[in-house]
Parts: structure tokens; sequence; C-alpha cells
């Protein structure tokens, strides 16, 4: 795994899909713990639309966690309805709606919202599939669809 000398966020997969009221942006990174590198993840930041221009300053930027990936591909694969990423006072949350992937920030109270096509939500498929089996090494397709679908099926059957 490249160190912090020569990963360049710059160079990184970013994929970007803008709404009416909000955007998202989902971006390849590494996954730092305790601020250190611990393998591959995505940052997924949503931001309002205000008058036509992108609020990047009241963005929602969650860091996906090394549990948190597999649950979020689960969610783009259809293999689970819905998932919710939180921190302290902001969150992001998706659910599979026909036609539709239902994208959500919230923070501090405020909320907002965007709808991704099929065409959109592959994107952001194919980028999250891509970092979720760079993390695991490279692990082959079949394998880690495989996975996938298990632990999705554990995540559904679990009584919160």
């Amino acid at each position: 795994m490249p160190t912090g000398s020569d990963f360049n966020p710059a160079e990184q997969p970013k994929w970007r899909s803008y709404g009416a009221n909000a955007a998202i942006t989902v971006e390849a990174t590494q996954l730092l713990v305790k601020g250190e590198p611990a393998g591959w993840t995505v940052n997924l930041d949503v931001a309002p639309i205000v008058n036509r221009e992108v609020d990047w300053k009241r963005k929602v930027q969650i860091q996906v966690s090394e549990t948190e990936l597999p649950i979020l591909a689960g969610v783009l694969m259809g293999y689970l309805p819905k998932c919710k990423f939180q921190r302290s006072s902001k969150g992001i949350y998706l659910e599979r709606q026909p036609g539709k992937l239902f994208v959500r920030g919230s923070a501090n109270a405020e909320n907002f919202a965007l709808p991704l096509s099929i065409g959109s939500t592959f994107h952001f498929s194919a980028l999250v599939l891509q970092q979720l089996q760079k993390h695991l090494g490279g692990i082959e397709t079949d394998t880690m669809l495989a996975a996938l679908r298990g632990s999705a099926a554990l995540y559904q059957s679990r009584k919160d």
C-alpha cells in the first residue's frame, strides 16, 4: 500500500453527480485508522445546491469504514435495501427506490438530498467495488460478490 509520501489524492478516481437540490462526490481514498493508512475505501461528500451552485463548504463528508464498505457495496449491488453512515452530528443515508438510488446528507438538523439514476448508480457502484477489491488485496470478483451476498444476508437478518 502506498504511504503518505507516494499517495496523491488528486490522482485517485472520483465520480460526481448533481441533482436539483444537492450533489454527491464519491472519491477513492486511503482508509485511515487513527490517522494511519490501513487500506482502501471511499469518501462520500453530499452538499446542498444553493442558487444553482454547489455549496461544498456545507458538505457532509464521511469516510466509509472497513466495516461499512461492504454494507455500502451491498446496497449498491441490490443485496441490501438501505444503509446509513452516522458520525456525531452528521450522516449520509442511501436507499434503493424504484428506478433510482436516493441519497441524503444531514448535518446539524439540515438535510439535502438527490436521486441517482440507474446510470449514475452504476458508476457509483463500480468505484466502490474497485476500492473494495483493492482493499481486499485483489480478491477475485466472483469471490468478492459471493462474500457480499453472504454478509448482506447476515446484515438483513440482524435485530436492531
